[in-house]
């Protein structure tokens, strides 16, 4: 849905309804989610969240103005109930983006989806080498196996998400010093990764002739998990882009890499979101049990 910023010289929305803080009309609210818009802009959130932000709230005002439903919590609670058949990270993530803008229209939305404490997904090495393997005997698209085997090894190596790598340049490798950047991850922040040398060779080979401001890889993140989807359902494997992601860090914490170092390997903002990849290993419990007579 398209928003237009046409209403912006005149009285902002939210002092209109303010006048209201419990039920509002929906007449107006894209001009609301407008407003919204530039005030996260202002307050210097990134452009990806926004983007995200905005496809589903565009949604939800559509919603108010086909049913001619008023903006008040019951009414946001019920489109929330749409989402129920998604997974609890989908729905805690549209709570949060109704909350905000709920909020910020002085309209108190504070439902919290709870999302159940589950174990990172342990991918094994043998499932990738089957993805490899495939990928090496096809009968199509051979000319572009040697970069699909280095997008491969790049996740493994790298454990970077999906965006990271979709949004990855030429100029973002530094071969000389070995150093991968990273720009402008999830949560607008940078981070440097250093490349393991039998990824080094063949990211050489893959850059090879290309300008600084080249996608190293010539895909956008979609389009990356259309193809692991496909890889991995013609080698018979249930993985995506993401389980190599948890690979990555399962094997480094299995191989006794500092926790911390791993955190930022992975641009995790907070230490508990990297220390449930030790409960994968769970070693630290067995030398507990191992205490016992």
């Amino acid at each position: 849905m398209a928003h237009s910023s046409s209403g912006l010289g005149h009285r902002p929305l939210k002092a209109e309804l303010k006048s209201d803080p419990i039920t509002v009309p929906s007449t107006g609210m894209s001009q609301a989610l407008d407003e919204y818009v530039i005030h996260l802009r202002n307050r210097g959130m990134s452009d990806s969240h926004i983007s995200k932000l905005s496809l589903y709230l565009g949604r939800y005002c559509d919603w108010l103005a086909t049913t001619s439903a008023t903006t008040d919590t019951k009414n946001a609670e019920k489109f929330l109930s749409k989402s129920n058949h998604l997974k609890p990270n989908s729905r805690a993530k549209y709570a949060t983006y109704l909350k905000g803008f709920l909020n910020y229209l002085d309209i108190p939305f504070d439902l919290t989806v709870k999302v159940p404490k589950t174990l990172p997904e342990y991918v094994e090495v043998a499932e990738i080498e089957k993805i490899v393997e495939w990928i090496k005997n096809r009968k199509t698209y051979r000319n572009t196996i040697e970069a699909d085997l280095t997008l491969i090894e790049t996740l493994k190596k790298t454990g970077m998400r999906r965006s990271e790598l979709g949004n990855l340049k030429v100029e973002d490798i530094n071969l000389d010093k070995n150093r991968l950047y990273v720009r402008r991850g999830k949560g607008d922040k940078d981070r440097v990764i250093p490349i393991h040398a039998n990824l080094a060779e063949k990211l050489t080979r893959l850059v090879e002739g290309k300008a600084g401001d080249d996608s190293v890889f010539g895909l956008l993140p979609r389009s990356i998990g259309n193809k692991f989807r496909e890889w991995s359902k013609s080698a018979g494997v249930d993985l995506h882009t993401h389980s190599f992601r948890h690979y990555f860090a399962t094997t480094l914490v299995e191989k006794g890499a500092n926790i911390k170092v791993v955190q930022e390997l992975l641009g995790h903002t907070s230490l508990a979101t990297t220390q449930v990849y030790l409960s994968v290993k769970a070693d630290h419990l067995e030398d507990a049990i191992g205490l016992l007579d």
